[in-house]
């Protein structure tokens, strides 16, 4: 067993500085291991407590490769540890430990896997958000909470993963010793395929259901058709949501909504916590605009912000853009940033989609079937006026920045027939010789067509 824990030791030190290495992983001593839990040596609490926050989770990930089984660490104070005086040799094949010690291997914990930028902080709370926000920010908390799991349902670009990696930070500060395990639905496949392929799928299975006090799990419409890797998460949200853990999910539309998903995984996610984020109002987006600008030091004028604000009405991603693009090239070419340079800018990045509005899409698919535009807002079901209507609303998903309510209500529908609609058009674009592929094409050029003449 020391020589396994020699293996991880080596592991261990190919993603770490030399000094966190040398001072605080070289210096740990293995102590035993009983099947279950693998417990280390330190020379002083200092010691213990730094390995406990900082390295815990990359000591456990990199540990359940050499100990099968592996649930948890724990960190006991070796008193008779030797002191490093010099340079003095371990039992770890002859290598010579350095004492020295900068103070930035002292104050710099091991990577993250989440992203410093997205915090609670730099969350811009609006009209489209704020439920989804409040409920992240309860799900934090250390006090029980009436839903201990949460879905974020939004459109890329709109803030899922902030409010995840927002989570996944502030437990990190306010709670190191909890065990936060991010993933988004392609790692988790990848992983399962991986340890079915090594004969470890117990280890995967422990990691995510013994290992785990809070799961953040991304974009689960990855699972789509994925019939061994969905029966595996049932379990595993079954197991974790019997023990009281907190789960966290995202997708970009309902679990009733995403095809080929098995009855028990589509009712296990729609039985959590719904939390839509719908795209940000105008001065939501200002305050986005003024938020991120602040961040880097840079002034933005009142018009410039307003110009923004209104020209890009998409996903928060895009007006990040515009806005990273406006400020580089300010500062590439040393001149101010003012209006024109804003015009300048979007005009280059948005290019001329986002001028397109419901009145085009509804105006090229009236002309492509010989229809009216009462046609397609009628209640008429013919299957003429139900095709090109269900077209109209995908396309106009496609091409608009329209949310799926607006759209809904420039058609007089629900919500819910518009995501009806686009899923029935995805599913017959994805069918060999479909007719409907030879409408989407010959309609999108036409909207095309109109943009650029406008």
């Amino acid at each position: 067993m020391q020589n396994e824990w020699n293996a991880v030791c080596k592991r261990l030190k190919q993603g770490l500085s030399k000094g966190q290495y040398d001072f605080y992983v070289a210096t740990l001593t293995f102590v035993r291991f009983d099947g279950h839990c693998l417990t280390l040596g330190c020379r002083n609490k200092f010691h213990a407590d730094w390995v406990r926050v900082h390295l815990s989770r990359r000591i456990l990930e990199a540990a359940r490769e050499r100990f099968p089984q592996l649930a948890e660490c724990r960190f006991e104070i070796q008193p008779h540890t030797p002191e490093i005086d010099g340079e003095d040799e371990d039992d770890r094949g002859g290598e010579r430990v350095s004492p020295q010690l900068s103070f930035l291997d002292i104050g710099q914990p091991a990577r993250s896997v989440f992203n410093p930028r997205f915090t609670f902080d730099q969350f811009v709370v609006g009209h489209s958000n704020h439920f989804a926000y409040a409920t992240c920010r309860a799900m934090t908390g250390q006090r029980g909470f009436h839903h201990q799991s949460v879905y974020l349902m939004a459109d890329p670009g709109l803030g899922k993963s902030h409010l995840t990696h927002a989570v996944g930070n502030f437990l990190m500060q306010q709670a190191p010793s909890m065990r936060v395990r991010y993933v988004t639905a392609e790692q988790f496949t990848n992983e399962m395929v991986s340890a079915l392929k090594r004969d470890r799928i117990e280890e995967f299975k422990k990691a995510y259901r013994d290992g785990c006090d809070v799961l953040l799990l991304e974009k689960v419409e990855f699972f789509s058709g994925k019939r061994k890797i969905q029966d595996e998460l049932i379990y595993t949200l079954d197991e974790l949501l019997d023990r009281g853990r907190r789960i966290i999910c995202t997708g970009k539309t309902s679990p009733k909504d995403i095809p080929k998903l098995n009855r028990e995984l589509r009712s296990r996610l729609g039985g959590l916590l719904m939390a839509p984020i719908d795209r940000p109002d105008f001065d939501t987006r200002k305050e986005i605009i003024r938020r991120k600008a602040a961040y880097d030091n840079v002034q933005l004028p009142m018009d410039v912000v307003e110009f923004l604000a209104d020209r890009v009405t998409g996903d928060i991603r895009r007006l990040e853009s515009c806005l990273v693009g406006l400020m580089a090239k300010s500062s590439i070419l040393g001149v101010p940033i003012t209006l024109g340079l804003a015009h300048e800018v979007t005009q280059t990045i948005l290019e001329y989609l986002p001028t397109l509005d419901i009145g085009h899409v509804k105006s090229a698919v009236c002309k492509s079937f010989g229809l009216s535009e009462q046609d397609l807002e009628s209640k008429a079901r013919s299957r003429r006026i139900s095709e090109a209507r269900q077209l109209a609303m995908y396309l106009c998903r496609k091409y608009t920045k329209e949310s799926l309510n607006g759209i809904a209500q420039a058609f007089g529908r629900s919500h819910s027939t518009v995501i009806y609609a686009i899923k029935k058009v995805d599913q017959e674009l994805s069918r060999k010789n479909s007719p409907m592929k030879k409408h989407v094409e010959h309609v999108s050029r036409r909207i095309e067509t109109r943009c650029l003449d406008d």
